[in-house]
């Protein structure tokens, strides 16, 4: 039996990550003759709660590495104060000998490192020279962890989803929009509600609508945007919404849109190409993986509106929805299948305890 102790988000704080970490938690791994206990080293709140919530996480983590003894640490990354956290952790584990495993989830971690100070990039770098295995989402970020410490043992592992029954339909009364996700700034949700804005006042589609699913400090901001467009009656916000709600949502929509300025490889957009919804969506980290441009959805520029303006209209048109439709299915199906994920990481933990 490989035992796993794996850290991360608490289930309450809502994102790519918080998903990821359930998907692991919920799969059946005895066939594997895996087994995972998880203890949540993150919770919202205010820099003390932070605080406080992490150093009692710690302190049980110490326990269960005495108790448990787990052969593999599997912690979920992002930057800043994650990356400081899991450092920790880290070097507790290698101080009891347990192989610790890191999975990188943060979109803006480049930055966040290229932007950081001397002594915090040579503890990055140790982090990657010291962990038995680095997981990322897909070559671009492998090369960008592969530049900042070339002897990281660096394993792709992109996120995948569960692939539905049904798929989306063609719509002809009503051109419908997705967001799925966080509101916060760096998403660009305030260039998609421009796009829309200039695409109702131009006339170019005559019924369009917008799905906002998810909350955020962002979201007072938008809301007040929607009402300074005249967007109030086109444009909904759902709040976040699991089940069968959320599949409606999905099920209901023509068109994913993802206008970030820093992402990884996005659940949302994987979910969107396993009902068959195209995807518009910029070309960061390694979207491109997913959205083929001219296949699947499209590839825009970060704060490209009138580009987001353009592909929106063109996939307006039943025809190119149809094709765009089928081949994001097929490309989930081939590529982004949780089967694939699932024993991916089994292969990365087996492989560690050999």
């Amino acid at each position: 039996m490989v035992k796993v102790l794996m850290c991360g988000n608490h289930p309450s704080n809502k994102g790519g990550m918080t998903s990821v970490i359930s998907q692991l938690r919920n799969h059946k791994w005895e066939e594997d003759d895996i087994q995972i206990k998880f203890i949540p080293t993150f919770y919202p709140g205010n820099p003390l709660a932070k605080i406080i919530y992490f150093v009692v996480s710690y302190l049980k983590i110490v326990a269960s590495i005495i108790l448990y003894k787990p052969d593999i640490m599997h912690m979920h990354m992002s930057y800043k104060g994650s990356f400081h956290r899991k450092f920790l952790i880290h070097k507790l584990c290698k101080c009891f000998g347990v192989k610790t495993v890191i999975h990188l989830h943060g979109g803006e971690f480049e930055r966040w490192y290229n932007e950081a100070n001397v002594k915090i990039q040579l503890k990055v770098q140790r982090l990657l020279k010291e962990c038995d295995a680095f997981l990322v989402l897909g070559k671009k970020w492998k090369k960008v962890v592969e530049n900042i410490e070339p002897t990281v043992n660096v394993i792709v592992v992109p996120n995948a989803v569960h692939i539905p029954r049904n798929t989306i339909k063609w719509c002809d009364k009503q051109f419908r929009i997705l967001y799925m996700g966080v509101l916060i700034k760096k998403k660009g949700i305030d260039n998609l509600l421009q796009a829309i804005y200039g695409l109702k006042s131009a006339g170019k589609i005559e019924s369009i609508c917008l799905s906002i699913v998810g909350t955020g400090e962002e979201e007072n901001r938008l809301k007040a945007l929607c009402k300074e467009y005249g967007l109030e009656n086109i444009v909904q916000f759902h709040g976040w919404i699991n089940g069968k709600e959320k599949e409606k949502v999905i099920m209901d929509s023509q068109v994913a849109v993802l206008p970030s300025f820093y992402e990884g490889l996005p659940i949302f957009v994987l979910e969107a190409l396993s009902y068959g919804l195209p995807v518009i969506a910029t070309d960061v980290g390694d979207m491109s993986m997913a959205v083929i441009d001219g296949a699947t959805g499209y590839l825009i520029q970060p704060g490209d509106v009138k580009q987001l303006e353009k592909q929106l209209e063109i996939i307006n048109h039943k025809d190119i929805f149809l094709k765009m439709s089928e081949s994001a299915r097929k490309l989930a199906e081939r590529m982004f299948s949780d089967e694939k994920f699932f024993r991916a990481i089994a292969e990365c933990y087996l492989n560690l305890v050999k």
